[in-house]
């Protein structure tokens, strides 16, 4: 299996074509644009609130809703585009310059949408690709080999989606649950495959246990992937231990906290507690990372993914990190260096293709 010709060494892959990696600017690293998050939704409210998962998100219920996300149906789905450019046009008047959109295979991936968006935002788009969690796969993924499935990926960053002749930039987000699946499992490996073939950048979605996520680190290694180009998601989301973030620090893969302005209420989510903490913490735990010499692998998004995060219904929208999350991270004692390092440097240097 060899990388194909049309692959761009030093450039970073957008939905509208490759771009230097220079150019990028400001980039919010895990996002959902235009997404389908229904793999995690579930009715748990009893009684008269018991309506509300198939009901519209509106300002009335808004607080029933951030309770509990994954509640409301209507909530887990944005596949409107004049809204997403209203949205990501915030981003981009408040010097916004990149968003990495990480809707893979079973979070509705939509190509042709995203180009779209792009082409009237002024906003560098850079698609995923790969699969989700095993509860999002297609039946027919347990038959396809893991070369198969690796080709795939390769096909969708070196040629384009489908029909489509639009190219994903990053592979990924790809899923892991806990437990952690066999097809999860084979789609990892699929991944430490095609980023070695292609030169792509990797993303994970991790198994929310300590001893998983370290699993999940050792089949990509196992594998072949280049750790250095595969970011962890959700450090600031599932508790991991220090030693933990320890571990997945010194085997060089990026950290990526990626939950800046959710205004959710910690829920339950695969038996633990997803951990929803302030932004102050986050930066604290930034500022940690700083300290023992993790400056270089910092990466932060801020993973809209549910209805109430647009500014819309109420929520920070993608313009957060620009205008209040560097502030905050100024008054927590981050140099402009730093700041720069985290919000620029590390993005562009973890997206180009090598």
């Amino acid at each position: 299996m060899t990388a194909l010709e049309s692959t761009h060494p030093g450039l970073v892959q957008t939905v509208l074509g490759p771009v230097e990696a220079d150019a990028l600017g400001i980039t919010s690293t895990h996002e959902h644009v235009l997404f389908d998050m229904s793999v995690w939704s579930v009715s748990r409210l009893e009684g008269s609130e018991q309506s509300l998962f198939e009901a519209p998100v509106t300002w009335e219920n808004l607080h029933l809703i951030r309770a509990d996300r994954p509640c409301n149906s209507d909530n887990m789905r944005q596949t409107d585009e004049a809204l997403a450019v209203d949205e990501l046009r915030l981003f981009r008047s408040a010097g916004g310059g990149t968003i990495v959109e990480l809707s893979s295979v079973g979070l509705g991936r939509d190509p042709t949408g995203l180009a779209r968006v792009a082409r009237a935002t002024g906003v560098n788009v850079v698609m995923g690709c790969g699969y989700y969690v095993e509860a999002s796969h297609p039946p027919e993924l347990a038959d396809r080999s893991v070369d198969d499935i690796a080709e795939e990926m390769i096909r969708d960053l070196t040629v384009g989606v489908g029909e489509t002749a639009i190219r994903a930039g990053i592979i990924g987000e790809i899923g892991c649950s806990a437990p952690l699946g066999d097809e999860e499992r084979k789609v990892l490996r699929a991944g430490a495959i095609a980023q070695r073939e292609s030169g792509a950048p990797l993303n994970i979605h991790p198994s929310i246990d300590d001893d998983l996520v370290l699993e999940n680190i050792r089949i990509l290694r196992d594998a072949g992937a280049d750790l250095s180009r595969v970011a962890i998601s959700h450090l600031d989301q599932n508790s991991y231990g220090p030693e933990t973030i320890r571990a997945l620090a010194d085997s060089g893969c990026y950290l990526e906290l990626d939950a800046f302005g959710h205004l959710g209420y910690p829920h339950m989510e695969q038996g633990r507690l997803l951990n929803l903490t302030g932004d102050i913490e986050r930066i604290e735990l930034i500022v940690g990372l700083i300290d023992a010499g993790y400056l270089d692998q910092i990466l932060i998004g801020q993973d809209v993914c549910f209805k109430d995060c647009l500014t819309v219904f109420g929520g920070f929208g993608y313009a957060h990190i620009v205008r209040n999350v560097a502030r905050l991270m100024r008054a927590k004692g981050l140099s402009e260096a730093q700041i720069d390092r985290i919000l620029v440097q590390n993005p562009s240097r973890f997206l180009r293709f090598h």
